[in-house]
């Protein structure tokens, strides 16, 4: 179930072109900002295909969070929507699938065991 979540929450970007690096056959760069978790990456930085997320605000990334966060740029998680997700585990988890509790928790779940 878990895995599943991950896989249908990816990040929801909006791409801006940004300049094209000296030299000959050089990539454009691109920015990639999640309108939901507000994480960016620049993608051709320095060579085709590189990846680099952006802290915001200035602030620097630990190795550790360059990573983790390089890791969902594919196909997620977004953090935004793990937390959505959680909540919404968290709230239904025990309940059932639509969060109600049975009506009559004492009575036989078969209707087999009602006739004996």
């Amino acid at each position: 179930m878990k895995q599943t979540t991950q896989m249908m929450m990816p990040h929801l970007y909006a791409i801006k072109v940004l300049d094209k690096l000296p030299g000959f056959f050089k990539p454009h760069r691109y920015l990639y900002h999640c309108v939901r978790c507000k994480w960016s990456f620049v993608v051709n930085d320095g060579r085709r295909g590189a990846l680099r997320p952006v802290a915001e605000e200035g602030t620097t990334l630990t190795r550790d969070e360059v990573v983790a966060r390089a890791s969902t740029f594919a196909a997620g998680p977004c953090p935004a929507m793990r937390r959505v997700t959680e909540a919404h585990l968290h709230l239904n988890g025990s309940n059932g699938s639509n969060g109600h509790h049975p009506a009559h928790p004492e009575s036989p779940s078969h209707p087999e065991q009602l006739l004996r």
